[in-house]
C-alpha cells in the first residue's frame, strides 16, 4: 500500500476530483434515470413474501385477477360464447358494409341508439333507486362477476311475497322505460341539504371540553356551541374553494350536523334559532324510532322505499343519518329513555381528498374549540399526503442535527475545512448509495424506511471522522516530539499546523498518512464491518421494506467506510499543505477552554471507572439481568395489535380518528369493525403456491402457475372430494351453514344437477349423457362435459337467489371448444370454500392455533387423496398474521446473526477469547436494556420497531469494539494498565460520536412525523445506553478480570507474520538527513515499555503486528515501571513498522 500512501501525499487533489465527478456522475445518473421516491403510500412494502402463507395469498391473489375477462381462466364458461359471438359478427358486418348508404343508415342508427341510451343513463342517474329493478329482472349470465369477491349465499325457495313484489317491480320498470328523464333539478330535504352525508365528505369528531364532569352534548349550550364550531369550520379560508354547491347558487352546501337536524326537524331557518322545546321534541323523536334502527328497518332511503316504520321516523332520512353518521354508538339503547351523548360529528360539503390539504393547513393554524366544545378528531383523506410533505417538511430537524454536528467536529478538529469536507463525504455516501441501489442492484422500490438511514449515517460517519482524526493528531504529535520540539499544550496551537510547518518536505507527510491509515483502515473497517453486517442481516426477513432498508442501509456504511480512507485524508492531506492557520487562530482561544473541560471530565471518567469498577459491574450487570426479564419474559416485546400503520403522534387529529374514534360511530363501525368477521375457509387445487414475483417489489406479484399434476374428473378424485367436503363440514372449525350453499363445495350440487331426467317431456331435449342415465363416480369424458354446462346453469339462476362467490371449479380460457351452443373447457382449477368458527382477530395466539388445528387436519387428510389432488393447499385472511409471524421469527434471526458476525469479527482482530468474550456479553446487555427502555415506552414489534432492533446491535457494538482493541493493543502486560490505557485513548471520540447521534436524535423528537419521532427516540436510547455499558460496563470488567500477560491470547500462523519479527535491532531514521544509524541495546541503555505508551501515540501499535503481547517470560520478579527511557526515538522506530521491540533489563528476565 505505499504506492497508495505516496499518491495521497503528492497527488491528494487528484484524488479528490476523481471522488468528486465519480459521486456527481453517481447522483445526476441516479436522478436521471430514476424517478424520485414515492411516498403516497408508505405502508406499501408491509407484507411478508417469501413465506408459505406469503406465497399462498401472492398465488390466490394471481388466481383472482387472472379470473377476469382478460384473464386465462374463468368461473362461467358460457360467458366464453359471447366474445366468439360478437368477433363473428364483427367480421360479418364488414363484409357486408360496402358500400356509403349502409353507412349512413348506420351512422342514422348510431345516432339514434346513442339517444336511447342517453335517456337511459339519465333514468340511471336521477332514478338510483328505481335502477336497481333492472339487476332484479334481467339475470345478464354474461355480467362481469368476477370482480364480485364477495361471499355466496343462496335462496333455494321463493315465497309468494317476493314473487308479487317481482311482477310489481316489472310494470313499474315497463312504466319508467317509457316515462321521460326527470327534470335536473335536486330536491333533497326541501333543500335544506343537498345530500345526505357520506364517508366520502370530509368529517370532524366533537367532544365536550368538560367531558370529565359527564356533560352531554344534547343539550341547549353544548348544540349551540357546536354550531358556532360548525360556523368556524365553514368560515376558514380556502373552505369556499373546494366545498360542493348546489345547481344554480353560489353559496357552499350546508354542513350536516345534529344542530342542523334540528333546525330541519323542527322547521328552523338553522341552528341559531332552536331551543329546549326542539331538542327534547328531536330526542323522544329518537328515543321512539331507533328500535327500528337497530331491527334494520329504518334505512338512508325511506323517502323513496316503503322501510314499513312511522312516518315521522322517516321523515328526511333524519332520524338514520341522526344515529348513523352523527351520534356514538352508545347514545341511545334499546328500551331506555335517557340518552347522553359523548361525541357528534360534523360533516362537511367537501370531497375527502388531496384538494383539502391547503384547507387543513389554515386549520392547523385555528383554534378549533370555544368554552364548551372542540374538534378532537378528523378525516379529511389527507393521511397519506399530509405525511409525504411532513417527510420532507421535517427535514429541516435532520439539517439542524447535521448542523450540531458540524460544530462538534469543528471543534474536534480545529478545522472547518475538513469539518465541511466531512460532512460532504457523508452527502457522497448517500449519493453514491443510492446510485448503487437504484442501477447496479435495480431495486424499484424505495420504501420511507430508507430514509432512517439517513439519520443513522450521520451518526457513523461522524464517529468515524473523530476516529481519524484521533489518530491523526497522535501520529502529528509523536512526530513532534521525535522532532526534538518542546511542545506546549496542544490546545493553545494546532498540532497539524504545527506539524506541517517542521516537516516542509513530502517525506513527512508520506510516513504521517501511512501510520494514520495503517490504524484507522482497522479500526473503522471493525466498526464499519460488524454494523454493515447488522444491517445486511435484514436481508433474511421476509418483510419486502426491511429488506430493502437493510440493503441500502448496509450499502451506505460501507460506501462510507470507502470515503472516510480515501476522500479523508486526502482531505488531510490538502488542509496540511494550505496556509489555513487563520481559521485555527479563531477557535484557538475556545479551543484551548473546551480542551480543558474535556480533560477534566475525561480524568473524572477514568476515576470513576477505575475507582469504583466493582460497582459498575454490579450495578450494570443487574439492570442488563432484569431488562432481559422484561423482554423475554413480562411483559415483553409485544407484536402489533393493530393493522392500521401509525404516521403521525398519538395526539394528530388524524391517528386519534383512525385509533379512538373511529369505532365509536356507526356509519365506520360497519366496515371497520371486525366483531362478526368469520375467517373464510379456502381449500384450493389446480395452482402452485409459489411466489415468483421480485421480493424486493410490492408491485412484482408473478404469474399464475398451474399444477400439472392436477385432476379432478377422474372417479377417484370425485369420491375423495365429495368425503372431503362430508369431512369438512364436521369438522369443529367449520360453522354449520342451513340452506344449500351452491358454490362452497360444487361435487355435492353437481351430483343432484345430474339426477334430473334424460329425456325433457315438455321441450324433447334429450340431456344424455348428463342426465340421470350417468351414475356417480362419473366418467372422466362424462365429467368434463357435464361440469361446464352445470356451472353454466347455476350462473343462469337469478342473483336474488344466487350470488357468485369465490368457490367452484375455474375453466380455461384457452383450451376450449364450443358445439351447438354448448362449452367444452379443462378444469384448470378448483376453490372449496366454508365459513370457520373463528372470528377475525389481532391476537397472534388466537390466529396461530386456528392456522395450526386447520393446517394439521388438512396435511393429514391429503395422506389418502389420488395423485391428482395430493398438492393443495389452505388460505384465508391470514396478512395480518403473516406479517405478525414474520416479524416475531425474522426479527430475532436478525438479532442471532448479527450477534454471531460480530464475536467472530472481535476474535479475529483481537486474537483474545477473553476479551471478545466481555465485549459481547457487553453487548447482549446493551440490547437489552434498550430494548427494555423501549418496551416500558409501549413500543410494539412492527415494522419500524422491527428495523430499529436490527440497528441496535450495529449501534451497540462500535464502541466496544474500540475500547476491546485498544485494550488488546496496550504495550502493558497487566490489566490495570491496559484498562487505563484503552480508556484514555477511546474516551474522547466515543463520547464525541455519542453527544452528536443523541443531539442529532433528540432533535427529531420536534417532528410531527412518527417514523422520526421513533427513530429519534431509539437513537438517543441506544447511543447513551451502549457508551455506559461500553465505558463503565466493559471497562470495569477488563479492569478486574481482564485477560493479562498473554492470558488467553492467540496468534495468527507464522505464514501471517513479518519475517522480521525475531529481529532484536532498533533501525533509528533521522528524517532530517536520511541517515539510517543502527544501534544495539545494553543493559545500560533500558527502555521500559510503561514509558513507551505514555506518549498519546503509541496507541497506534499496529494491529497487524504479530507480538504485540511481548514474549518475555515473568517468572522472576520484575519491578518494570521503575525503568527510565533514556532515549527518544521517532516513530518511524516504532513496532508497527515491522520489527519488534524487545526490552532488555538486567539478568533477571529471560527472552524465550
Amino acid at each position: 500500500m505505499n504506492w497508495y500512501y505516496k499518491f495521497l501525499a503528492n497527488r491528494p487533489y487528484l484524488l479528490v476530483l476523481s471522488i468528486g465527478i465519480f459521486s456527481f456522475s453517481c447522483i445526476i445518473t441516479s436522478y436521471v434515470c430514476n424517478k424520485l421516491p414515492d411516498f403516497s403510500d408508505p405502508t406499501v412494502g408491509f407484507e411478508a413474501r417469501g413465506t408459505v402463507i406469503g406465497q399462498r395469498l401472492t398465488a390466490w391473489r394471481n388466481l383472482l385477477e387472472e379470473s377476469g375477462i382478460s384473464g386465462l381462466i374463468t368461473v362461467n364458461p358460457k360467458e366464453l360464447i359471447i366474445p366468439r359471438a360478437v368477433e363473428k359478427a364483427k367480421i360479418k358486418a364488414l363484409n357486408k358494409n360496402k358500400n356509403s348508404t349502409i353507412r349512413v343508415k348506420k351512422k342514422k342508427n348510431k345516432i339514434k341508439t346513442e339517444e336511447k341510451l342517453s335517456n337511459i343513463r339519465l333514468n340511471k342517474i336521477h332514478f338510483d333507486d328505481d335502477a336497481k329493478f333492472v339487476e332484479d329482472l334481467e339475470n345478464s349470465t354474461y355480467l362481469n362477476f368476477t370482480n364480485q369477491w364477495d361471499y355466496g349465499k343462496n335462496l333455494s325457495f321463493m315465497t309468494e311475497e317476493k314473487n308479487q313484489n317481482i311482477v310489481e317491480n316489472k310494470a313499474k320498470w315497463s312504466d319508467l322505460r317509457q316515462s321521460k328523464p326527470p327534470s335536473q333539478k335536486i330536491n333533497i330535504s326541501n333543500g335544506y341539504f343537498c345530500d345526505s352525508p357520506r364517508n366520502e365528505y370530509a368529517h370532524f369528531v366533537i367532544t365536550s371540553v368538560n367531558h370529565k364532569k359527564h356533560s352531554s352534548l344534547f343539550d341547549i349550550t353544548n348544540l349551540l356551541a357546536i354550531c358556532y364550531l360548525e360556523q368556524k369550520l365553514s368560515s376558514i379560508d380556502g373552505y369556499r374553494d373546494i366545498c360542493q354547491r348546489p345547481m344554480s347558487s353560489k353559496q357552499c352546501c350546508r354542513p350536516w350536523s345534529l344542530p342542523n337536524y334540528i333546525a330541519l326537524l323542527t322547521n328552523k331557518e338553522d341552528c341559531f334559532q332552536i331551543n329546549n322545546t326542539d331538542i327534547q321534541f328531536v330526542k323522544q323523536l329518537l328515543i321512539e324510532c331507533y328500535p327500528y334502527f337497530d331491527s334494520l328497518k329504518l334505512s338512508n332511503d325511506c323517502t323513496e322505499s316503503k322501510c314499513h316504520v312511522p312516518e315521522n321516523c322517516s321523515q328526511h332520512n333524519a332520524v338514520f343519518n341522526i344515529i348513523q353518521f352523527l351520534t356514538d354508538v352508545e347514545f341511545i339503547n334499546v328500551n331506555e329513555s335517557t340518552v347522553f351523548l359523548k361525541e357528534t360529528m360534523i360533516f362537511l360539503p367537501i370531497a375527502r381528498s388531496s384538494k383539502a390539504l391547503s384547507y387543513y393547513h389554515n386549520l392547523d393554524k385555528t383554534v378549533l374549540s370555544n368554552e364548551r366544545v372542540k374538534v378532537v378528531a378528523m378525516d379529511l383523506g389527507l393521511k397519506n399526503v399530509l405525511f409525504d410533505e411532513c417527510l420532507l417538511t421535517d427535514g429541516w430537524l435532520i439539517a439542524l442535527g447535521g448542523f450540531f454536528v458540524i460544530i462538534c467536529m469543528w471543534f474536534y478538529t480545529s478545522s472547518l475545512f475538513v469539518t465541511i469536507m466531512a460532512i460532504v463525504a457523508i452527502i457522497f455516501s448517500l449519493g453514491i448509495s443510492y446510485f448503487l441501489y437504484t442501477i447496479i442492484f435495480n431495486i424499484n422500490f424505495f420504501p420511507f424506511m430508507n430514509l432512517m438511514a439517513v439519520i443513522v449515517i450521520i451518526g457513523i460517519g461522524a464517529d468515524d471522522a473523530f476516529i481519524f482524526m484521533k489518530i491523526w493528531k497522535c501520529t502529528l504529535s509523536d512526530h513532534v516530539k521525535s522532532s526534538g520540539i518542546p511542545l506546549a499544550n496542544p490546545s493553545a496551537t494546532c498540532l497539524s499546523e504545527l506539524a506541517t510547518t517542521q516537516a516542509q518536505n513530502k517525506e513527512a507527510l508520506y510516513n504521517t498518512l501511512r501510520h494514520t491509515l495503517e490504524h484507522a483502515t482497522v479500526s473503522m473497517l471493525v466498526t464499519s464491518f460488524t454494523t454493515a453486517a447488522a444491517f445486511y442481516a435484514s436481508i433474511f426477513s421476509t418483510i419486502t421494506a426491511v429488506r430493502c432498508f437493510g440493503i441500502f442501509a448496509g450499502t451506505l456504511v460501507l460506501v462510507n467506510y470507502l470515503l472516510m480512507i480515501t476522500w479523508l485524508p486526502a482531505i488531510v492531506s490538502i488542509k496540511e499543505g494550505l496556509s489555513l492557520k487563520y481559521k485555527c487562530l479563531k477557535l484557538s482561544s475556545l479551543s484551548s477552554s473546551l480542551f480543558k473541560c474535556g480533560k477534566k471530565l475525561e480524568s473524572g471518567i477514568i476515576n470513576l471507572v477505575t475507582f469504583f469498577p466493582i460497582f459498575w459491574m454490579t450495578l450494570l450487570s443487574i439492570v442488563g439481568i432484569l431488562s432481559s426479564i422484561i423482554v423475554l419474559y413480562w411483559p415483553k416485546l409485544q407484536l402489533p395489535d393493530s393493522a392500521d400503520f401509525k404516521l403521525f403522534v398519538n395526539d394528530h387529529p388524524f391517528e386519534l380518528y383512525e385509533t379512538t374514534y373511529k369505532d365509536r360511530f356507526w356509519f365506520e363501525k360497519v366496515y371497520s369493525s371486525t366483531d362478526n368477521f368469520k375467517l373464510p375457509l379456502r381449500f384450493v387445487w389446480g395452482i402452485e403456491p409459489i411466489d415468483t414475483g421480485n421480493y424486493l417489489d410490492p408491485l412484482s406479484r408473478g404469474q399464475l402457475n398451474f399444477d400439472s399434476s392436477f385432476n379432478v374428473s377422474s372417479p377417484e378424485s370425485q369420491l375423495w372430494l365429495l368425503n372431503f367436503c362430508k369431512s369438512l363440514k364436521q369438522q369443529q372449525f367449520t360453522s354449520l351453514s342451513y340452506g344449500l350453499l351452491l358454490p362452497n363445495c360444487f361435487i355435492e350440487n353437481f351430483i343432484q344437477w345430474m339426477s334430473r331426467r334424460c329425456l325433457d317431456d315438455m321441450s324433447g331435449i334429450n340431456r344424455y349423457p348428463c342426465c340421470e342415465d350417468s351414475t356417480f363416480p362419473f366418467n372422466s369424458e362424462i365429467f368434463d362435459i357435464c361440469l361446464p354446462e352445470s356451472i353454466s346453469s347455476l350462473y343462469e339462476t337469478p342473483r336474488e337467489y344466487f350470488m357468485p362467490g369465490l368457490a367452484g371449479p375455474k375453466f380455461s380460457r384457452r383450451n376450449v371448444s364450443i358445439s351447438n351452443n354448448t362449452v367444452y373447457s379443462t378444469v384448470m382449477a378448483i376453490v372449496i370454500e366454508y365459513d370457520s368458527t373463528q372470528f377475525f382477530t389481532m391476537s397472534y395466539t388466537e390466529m396461530s392455533k386456528f392456522v395450526d388445528m386447520v393446517e394439521s387436519w388438512f396435511t393429514e387428510i391429503l395422506k389418502s387423496a389420488p395423485t391428482g389432488l395430493k398438492r393443495g393447499w389452505f388460505i384465508s385472511d391470514l396478512e395480518f398474521y403473516d406479517l405478525q409471524n414474520s416479524l416475531s421469527k425474522g426479527t430475532l434471526l436478525s438479532i442471532l446473526l448479527s450477534i454471531g458476525i460480530s464475536l467472530l469479527v472481535l476474535l479475529m482482530v483481537t486474537l483474545n477469547i477473553f476479551v471478545s468474550f466481555y465485549a459481547i456479553v457487553t453487548v447482549a446487555l446493551s440490547i437489552f436494556t434498550t430494548i427494555a427502555i423501549l418496551v416500558c415506552m409501549n413500543w410494539k414489534l412492527n415494522v419500524l420497531e422491527s428495523i430499529a432492533v436490527s440497528t441496535v446491535i450495529g449501534l451497540s457494538i462500535d464502541f466496544s469494539l474500540h475500547y476491546g482493541v485498544h485494550y488488546r493493543l496496550c504495550n502493558e502486560p497487566n490489566r490495570q494498565s491496559a484498562a487505563k490505557f484503552a480508556i484514555s485513548r477511546m474516551l474522547q471520540p466515543t463520547l464525541m460520536a455519542a453527544v452528536t447521534t443523541i443531539v442529532a436524535g433528540t432533535l427529531m423528537l420536534f417532528s410531527s412525523v412518527l417514523a422520526y419521532i421513533q427513530i429519534g427516540i431509539f437513537l438517543v436510547v441506544v447511543m447513551a445506553v451502549s457508551w455506559i455499558f461500553s465505558t463503565f460496563f466493559l471497562m470495569s470488567t477488563l479492569y478486574l478480570i481482564g485477560p493479562q500477560y498473554g492470558f488467553g491470547q492467540f496468534e495468527f500462523p507464522k505464514f501471517f507474520q513479518n519475517k522480521n519479527d525475531n529481529n532484536c535491532v532498533i533501525k533509528r531514521i533521522d528524517i532530517d538527513n536520511r541517515m539510517v544509524h543502527h544501534q544495539s541495546f545494553a543493559s545500560e541503555n533500558l527502555i521500559s515499555v510503561s514509558e513507551l505508551v505514555t506518549s498519546e501515540s503509541h496507541e497506534l501499535d499496529s494491529l497487524t503486528s504479530s507480538s504485540i503481547i511481548k514474549q518475555l517470560d515473568y517468572t522472576r520478579s520484575s519491578n518494570l515501571p521503575n525503568y527510565k527511557k533514556k532515549y527518544s526515538y521517532p516513530r518511524e522506530n516504532s513496532p508497527s513498522i515491522g520489527s519488534i521491540v524487545t526490552v532488555l533489563p538486567d539478568d533477571s528476565i529471560n527472552i524465550e
